[in-house]
């Protein structure tokens, strides 16, 4: 269920509610914590167990696209402690070199979530379901492009004139002030608790002809290092404890 919930959330552009979902059961099923239906994958990927189970293909590909998704939506939405750090690594190792192109404009996120979402069907509408939910998935991430260029120069500095940042943007002031309001729209998202809040990193409003820019504050978070690291070390004593010592 964690799977379709993510994809859920993200055509819905509650990015973090997606992130923090999707990135949940990875992170359970990289370390193969005990918890709800994954209750028997106590060992995970790590100890080749999870491939002895029956249909552990099928976990093996959701867990690609799970991790597909996470590419994604770490790219568009900062994951601001929603994503551990080790679960981050596999998402750089497995599609660093495919979102580096997307910086770039050599590639987009359409072939990502072709490879991840499930295959869409709807019984009211006439036509192809699955092929309309990426060409709006496309439009949306067209949007996230140029907005991820503004915010990377929004980042840079704590108040810039309007004129010059739709400068650096290639555009002009009055076809630029639509894009600063409707980015700041767009990434003001309902979350689990009912509340709207922005997935940005940064807080920016605007006065007169200039831009005010305030970065959010860092939280830095310590306790899921510690709790692998326990993990890790609870193993290895399972392992020790189960060497035979007669001689």
């Amino acid at each position: 269920w964690a799977y379709h919930a993510g994809v859920a959330y993200l055509m819905l552009r509650r990015y973090k509610d997606a992130t923090r979902t999707l990135g949940e059961i990875c992170s359970y099923m990289q370390r193969g914590f005990k918890v709800g239906l994954y209750s028997y994958m106590q060992r995970g990927f790590k100890t080749g167990q999870l491939r002895k189970l029956p249909n552990s293909e099928q976990f093996n590909k959701n867990y690609d696209r799970m991790v597909a998704l996470l590419a994604i939506l770490t790219h568009v939405c900062p994951p601001t402690g929603l994503v551990e750090d080790s679960l981050l690594r596999v998402i750089r190792e497995k599609h660093g070199p495919q979102l580096s192109k997307v910086d770039s404009g050599e590639d987009s996120y359409e072939d990502l979530f072709v490879f991840a979402c499930p295959k869409f069907i709807s019984p009211a509408l006439e036509g192809d379901a699955y092929k309309l939910q990426i060409l709006q998935f496309g439009k949306e991430m067209e949007a996230q492009h140029s907005s991820r260029k503004l915010r990377s120069y929004m980042k840079l500095y704590t108040s810039i004139a309007v004129s010059k940042l739709a400068a650096f943007n290639d555009m002009e002031e009055e076809e630029f002030l639509p894009l600063l309001l409707s980015f700041k729209h767009r990434m003001r998202q309902l979350e689990e608790d009912g509340s709207y809040k922005s997935a940005l990193d940064i807080h920016y409003h605007l006065s007169n002809d200039t831009v005010h820019v305030d970065e959010a504050e860092k939280q830095r978070r310590f306790e899921n290092y510690f709790m692998a690291q326990i993990a890790q070390n609870a193993d290895l004593m399972k392992e020790i404890e189960a060497i035979s010592t007669e001689v």
